[in-house]
């Protein structure tokens, strides 16, 4: 039984949704991440640590918020969307920036999962193109 266009183009679409669910799953990585260090920062004692991680927090979670909203094809993303999404991803990564300094400590394990879910994604792809 031979794949037909309807297939081929449901295929792509589920990719596209595959690699977009991918996308905001690494905002929202870096969102727990953060967080979690802010409230073990502020149980060991460490001054302005429960709100910096809470910070982390709200401003990465309203990038993963918004990310999740942007449309699954990136090539029919707006600039306006596009800006908006490179506004929130700094103000994200400054808040998580500002949690490291009042840590003292700076942080891999959200890249280290984005890397883990990144590959998977992309091996799973591969091995659905292979079906």
């Amino acid at each position: 039984m031979g794949t037909d266009a309807t297939d081929t183009d449901d295929f792509e679409d589920a990719v596209l949704d595959l690699r977009h669910a991918n996308e905001f799953t690494d905002v929202e990585n870096s969102a727990i991440v953060y967080v979690l260090r802010g409230w073990f920062g502020n149980l060991a004692g460490i001054p302005g640590s429960l709100e910096a991680g809470d910070d982390a927090w709200a401003f990465t979670t309203l990038a993963e918020h918004f990310v999740s909203l942007l449309n699954s094809d990136p090539a029919k993303r707006t600039p306006d969307r596009l800006s908006i999404k490179e506004k929130l991803l700094a103000k994200a990564k400054a808040s998580q920036d500002a949690l490291d300094t009042v840590l003292g400590a700076q942080n891999a394990e959200d890249e280290r999962m984005n890397k883990e879910t990144d590959d998977f994604v992309n091996q799973l792809v591969m091995e659905l193109r292979r079906r």
